[in-house]
């Protein structure tokens, strides 16, 4: 990870994702004299499953992966972080050790908060911890809203939203209406993101373009408009 430079000011604090702290905070920032700039190229973790916890990361541009093995050695991808994210929050205020791996899934550049720094802010300002929690409140309803999906989802429903979402961060809609996107993450991620293996997947694709719900070539991807009207009979199996 290369420090860049001290922190002068970016664009996550607009984020919409950073509307928990704002509605503490207001406008004001509370990291520029306590964190570094970094950059990390693609590939590469800012921490791994396990690691003690060494500060909080606020993501300027790029995608991060927050990413689990679970007892079998199977790679479960938890949750993808965009521009404006603030992570580990619930690490940084309740645990030592990262209980979750951080992957860039592109090259990201951001600002880093060293715990000491930032837990002698919470000090001395106690507004800033009062809008961490309300940023992990949020987070908390999040996570569980993404939970409740993956139990109640079937797996072709499962996959759809998942590509419907990340078309709303990082595709577009044509003109005749259809999502389209360069899918950011593998084929095998999009896999570990809900819940099943690559093969599955890989069928499963196949049998949504034969439903027309969705076409793809390589990793480019478009969602049919009309989708919602065409419904294979496998969609409810």
């Amino acid at each position: 990870m290369g420090v860049l430079k001290t922190c002068c000011g970016c664009d996550a604090w607009a984020s919409p994702r950073r509307e928990p702290m704002r509605e503490v905070l207001g406008r004001r920032c509370p990291f520029p004299t306590l964190s570094s700039r970094f950059s990390l190229s693609k590939g590469k973790n800012l921490y791994h499953q396990g690691d003690r916890v060494g500060g909080a990361y606020s993501l300027a541009s790029g995608m991060v992966a927050l990413e689990r093995v679970d007892e079998d050695g199977d790679l479960v991808i938890l949750k993808l972080l965009h521009p404006g994210a603030f992570f580990p929050c619930a690490n940084m205020l309740g645990g030592t050790l990262h209980e979750s791996s951080a992957r860039a899934l592109t090259d990201i550049t951001g600002c880093f908060v060293p715990a000491d720094r930032l837990n002698s802010a919470l000090h001395e300002d106690p507004s800033i911890g009062l809008a961490l929690l309300k940023l992990s409140s949020a987070e908390i309803r999040e996570n569980e809203d993404a939970i409740f999906r993956l139990c109640s989802a079937d797996l072709p429903d499962r996959v759809l939203s998942t590509l419907a979402s990340l078309a709303a961060e990082t595709g577009g809609r044509d003109a005749n209406g259809d999502l389209s996107l360069t899918l950011p993450i593998s084929w095998r991620d999009l896999a570990a993101m809900v819940g099943t293996g690559p093969e599955v997947i890989s069928r499963l694709l196949r049998r949504l373009a034969d439903a027309g719900r969705l076409s793809f070539q390589g990793r480019h991807v478009t969602l049919h408009a009309d989708s919602d009207r065409q419904d294979g009979p496998f969609l409810h199996s």
